[in-house]
């Protein structure tokens, strides 16, 4: 085994752990969406709807491109593309939602752990997808150039 069918390995570990960590903050907003329904506290709804919406569904492309960097390993470069662009946006929207609001939810003002893990593996995942891009990349090239002399 290379070093970066390794790091595929510890890429596809971190990326599982971020999906679990997404289906446990959507089963804490679903919790306390049923919590506010049973009590008449309708004003909250909406925002916890949308927050169970991003978190339950953060959690399901990350398992499907757990996946596809499974079976495609080193052979292409979108599901690695796709990872960091994924994670770029999510740790923006955070960003944002502790800053300046986003539509709906406004601003909030809870950071809790699993914020800051899933912001941290988010950042590995990132570099780690980083690194296997521009192997998949120069690979290609090195392999061209023994080919070719």
């Amino acid at each position: 085994m290379n070093i970066q069918h390794l790091v595929i390995y510890i890429l596809a570990a971190i990326v599982l752990s971020t999906s679990i960590i997404y289906f446990i903050l959507a089963s804490n907003e679903y919790n306390s969406l049923v919590e506010f329904a049973a009590e008449g506290l309708d004003g909250e709804i909406s925002e916890l709807q949308i927050e169970i919406a991003l978190f339950a569904g953060s959690g399901i492309i990350y398992l499907g491109l757990l996946g596809w960097i499974l079976v495609t390993k080193l052979k292409s470069i979108v599901p690695y593309s796709i990872l960091i662009i994924l994670s770029t946006i999510l740790i923006i929207t955070y960003a944002a939602s502790r800053t300046i609001g986003v539509p709906v939810i406004g601003i909030e003002f809870y950071i809790g752990k699993y914020d800051m893990i899933t912001k941290v593996l988010q950042g590995v995942i990132i570099a780690l997808s980083g690194y296997l891009i521009y192997r998949i990349m120069t690979g290609n090239k090195q392999e061209e150039i023994i080919t070719k002399t």
